[in-house]
């Protein structure tokens, strides 16, 4: 047996195994456009960029399908570190609420229009035997001497109405928003954010993903180029 010609073949093995992995996973993205001599194609266009549309809209529907669909939105909301965070951001919210007044919403003649309208609406509707004795000028005039420069917090300064809201504004964010991610197409949106990047983000986006696995290609076919190698030689020799 001859130690040198048995290492010289397995090490040019390996090298042969090693650089037509890393070609084969370089031609997945390379050329970005054919090769073209005149009207013939010379080199096609390697297969990413070349089935990049494709890929787009896989990518979407996997998105919606997969990692923002209503159940996994709704999965997420209901998790306890999320809703201590959403009901944190709405506590500090209703805090800044409560202590302003009244008056900063809304003028005071824009409420009394509001709470007159509403009153002689109701009375209309559930006591209709009554709605010729009450005017809208006359819930007004009620209400002219009403001071409602006060502070919100003076007329919902209770724990009990803070849980309500919070608990209202909770279960509206696990109802709504995930249909507001399947009526703002979130697929569609993904499969046009992928279509739009040029060939080199996207190479450098999925080496940046997959670089881990395609170093192991690499080795395998090293390691794959070695053994076919070894076995090159005995057979060879034995001939």
């Amino acid at each position: 047996m001859n130690a040198a010609v048995l290492a010289s073949s397995i090490g040019i093995g390996a090298l042969i195994g090693y650089v037509t992995n890393y070609v084969a996973i370089k031609l997945l993205f390379r050329p970005y456009k054919p090769l073209k001599i005149g009207g013939f194609t010379v080199f096609p266009q390697g297969v990413i960029p070349r089935e990049k549309e494709a890929l787009a809209r896989k990518v979407g529907e996997v998105v919606r399908d997969y990692i923002l669909s209503e159940d996994e939105i709704k999965k997420i909301i209901s998790q306890k570190e999320v809703k201590e965070e959403i009901v944190n951001f709405i506590d500090a919210k209703i805090e800044k609420i409560l202590d302003k007044k009244v008056t900063e919403f809304m003028e005071k003649e824009e409420i009394v229009e509001k709470i007159s309208s509403f009153i002689e609406k109701f009375v209309a509707e559930k006591f209709p035997m009554f709605a010729s004795f009450v005017s809208g000028n006359m819930i007004k005039s009620v209400f002219d001497s009403v001071d409602f420069d006060v502070k919100v917090s003076d007329i919902l300064n209770s724990d009990k109405t803070k849980d309500i809201i919070k608990n209202e504004i909770v279960s509206f964010l696990e109802d709504e928003v995930p249909k507001i991610f399947i009526k703002a197409n979130i697929d569609k949106i993904v499969e046009e954010r992928v279509s739009n990047f040029d060939e080199k983000t996207l190479e450098d986006m999925l080496f940046s993903l997959m670089k881990k696995h395609f170093s192991f290609i690499n080795f395998a076919g090293a390691a794959l180029g070695a053994i076919i190698g070894f076995v090159q030689y005995f057979v060879v020799t034995n001939m």
